[in-house]
């Protein structure tokens, strides 16, 4: 129906606006521009001799298929649906083939965009070892293309099914098969075959079984409010978003291990800041994330003393994401029934993200450092993390108080 069509070209460009308003103000009101340029050109430095410094077994293609295998199989489809569409939308879902189609496409081309940047980051990497010619980095190129375009319909296609774990390994695992016999260069007919049994799993085993199915429309609505929401979470790190959606666990080993246990007007915040990092949206598990990721890298990367330009960037990207714990209802909503000093609050508030930030650059400091097996550069990389932790808390923090309270 063009009505159907239409709506979805309003979605989009209601969604392409708000987007552009956030990224403006994240521009205008952060350092983030200038720390990606910073660490583009700093990164671009080191890449180089990273590169040069590892060792002839390096299992460079692997990684460089683990990598981009996994941005391939992670195709969510946008399709804008809204809450209200499980009603007014149910009934005319056989004639929003057009709809969906336009969705998919939007999804396949933003998500390329994603593949390419991590190919072009890659790619130094890969043909270090392997014979550098643009004819082989075109064709890669393509195959990676191919592979995301089947990710996508494979995943619209788990939209009609109900139980979508075997399909989603299954996919997946063929994914980096054909991938890492692409990228190895293996012989002609293994990598046709293992094509061969994509295009089949996909006509047989996705079309047919789908034939006739309906859409799980929770699920839909689901993935999409998980699509948004990613986007706007990342916009608070720098700028208030009005009507962010919170999600709270339970968390019950966290909340045993750190109860409420003193009610002085100069604890009791520091407490109510822990548990909302333990348990609100998912700041725990961002920590834990960056903070395995820069360990992974720290010790992998072996950039010697370079490493500390690693562990600084992962200390200030963690203390960006952690500064929005300071606007989350839970805390502000209990200021009336503590009504201490502004200062008490912000004093706790800021001791919280200090110990974090140091107790991750430790981590980080004793990865690297056994990467590089050199205590000096431990202490080097100890020294860097723990200066720009209390910079950022002591400093940047309280500034950024002053401005949001």
């Amino acid at each position: 129906m063009a009505e159907l069509s239409r709506l979805w070209s309003k979605r989009c460009r209601e969604n392409m606006q708000m987007q552009l308003r956030y990224w403006n103000l994240i521009g205008r009101n952060s350092g983030l521009m200038f720390f990606i340029y910073a660490m583009i050109l700093i990164g671009g430095f080191y890449y180089k001799k990273w590169l040069d410094s590892l060792p002839g077994d390096f299992p460079a293609i692997l990684i460089v298929s683990l990598l981009v295998a996994a941005v391939c199989v992670h195709a969510p489809i946008r399709t804008f649906i809204q809450r209200a569409d499980l009603v007014f939308l149910l009934p005319v879902e056989e004639e929003m083939g057009d709809y969906f189609r336009k969705s998919r496409v939007y999804s396949f081309g933003i998500q390329s965009v994603w593949l390419i940047g991590i190919w072009v980051i890659s790619a130094p990497l890969y043909f270090h070892y392997e014979r550098y010619s643009i004819g082989a980095f075109f064709i890669n190129t393509v195959v990676l293309f191919a592979v995301k375009a089947w990710m996508i319909d494979c995943s619209w296609q788990e939209q009609l099914i109900r139980e979508t774990l075997p399909f989603r390994f299954l996919r997946s695992a063929l994914s980096f098969c054909l991938i890492y016999f692409v990228l190895s260069r293996q012989p002609v007919y293994v990598v046709l075959t293992c094509a061969a049994v994509m295009f089949l799993v996909s006509a047989f085993l996705y079309h047919r079984q789908t034939r006739g199915s309906r859409l799980h429309w929770p699920r839909l609505l689901d993935s999409e409010m998980r699509q948004s929401l990613t986007f706007l979470r990342f916009a608070n790190l720098f700028t208030d978003v009005p009507r962010l959606q919170r999600n709270v666990r339970p968390r019950f080993i966290f909340s045993r291990l750190f109860p409420i246990r003193h009610f002085n007007e100069r604890e009791v915040f520091l407490q109510i800041f822990v548990k909302t990092f333990l348990r609100a949206d998912d700041y725990l598990g961002m920590y834990v994330r960056l903070t395995f990721i820069g360990m992974l890298l720290g010790y992998l990367l072996n950039l010697g003393a370079f490493s500390v330009f690693l562990v600084i960037s992962i200390v200030y990207v963690t203390g960006l994401q952690l500064l929005p714990i300071w606007h989350y209802p839970f805390p502000q909503a209990l200021a009336g029934l503590y009504p201490i000093e502004e200062m008490l609050k912000r004093q706790p508030f800021v001791r919280m993200v200090a110990g974090l930030l140091i107790m991750q650059s430790v981590i980080l400091s004793a990865v690297a450092g056994i990467g590089a097996r050199s205590f000096a550069d431990f202490l080097f990389f100890l020294a860097g993390g723990l200066a720009v932790s209390l910079l950022f808390s002591l400093a940047y923090a309280k500034k950024w108080l002053q401005q949001n309270a």
